[in-house]
């Protein structure tokens, strides 16, 4: 192949490849956002189980993770949904088993059972699955964003706000969450951020970070 040849394919190459890049460097005007809201947030524990009796009282079995041992109590209000009725009632907590369910999946977490009182409840039938929830803490006129607006780096979460040359990533606190939308303890003065997605933003020439701040 000739020295012209070889020079030509190489100016084509790395034209093809500069131009991918301007073709996929995002837009900032493209950027999504997401407002900042102020609610009440609440931490729930879930438990799953199922009715076991039916009658002047009924009551369910619902299991807990060893790890939440320690966030229930005899005696405590359950709301529990009984999924094939599709209706929510109040249950009581009974009686927390000393002893651990037998494990089936070697390294699995121990599971605790828990006997619920359940009020009377029309068609209500033995084996029909429940899911109970404990409100366990809450924060009220809290600062909140979804979780899909957050990044992750080790422990470390940040959001992206908009600055004057592009995104700017900025370290934030987080405080309670409901599994899809955070408390936002401190770091973040601003009304809004930036949606991102650092998978496939940026191509061969991502977008330029103006640092944490």
């Amino acid at each position: 192949m000739n020295k012209k040849l070889k020079w030509g394919m190489g100016i084509g190459v790395l034209a093809l490849t500069l131009g991918a890049g301007v073709f996929l460097m995002p837009d900032a005007t493209e950027y999504k956002t997401e407002a900042v809201s102020v609610e009440t947030i609440e931490n729930r524990y879930t438990f799953a189980g199922q009715v076991t009796t039916v009658g002047e009282e009924s009551t369910g079995r619902l299991m807990v993770d060893e790890r939440d041992i320690g966030k229930v109590n005899e005696g405590d209000d359950l709301t529990i949904y009984v999924t094939a009725l599709d209706a929510e009632v109040e249950g009581t907590i009974d009686v927390i088993s000393e002893e651990a369910e037998p494990m089936t999946t070697p390294g699995a977490s121990a599971r605790y059972a828990m006997t619920v009182t359940l009020p009377e409840t029309d068609n209500l039938r033995n084996g029909m699955t429940l899911e109970g929830s404990l409100i366990v803490d809450r924060a009220e006129n809290a600062e909140t964003l979804s979780l899909d607006s957050i990044t992750f780096e080790d422990e470390d979460a940040y959001v992206y706000v908009q600055g004057d040359e592009g995104p700017v990533k900025r370290q934030v606190e987080l405080g309670l969450t409901d599994g899809s939308r955070v408390e936002i303890k401190d770091g973040l003065d601003d009304t809004e951020v930036l949606l991102l997605d650092e998978t496939t933003s940026g191509g061969l020439m991502p977008p330029r970070i103006g640092g944490v701040q």
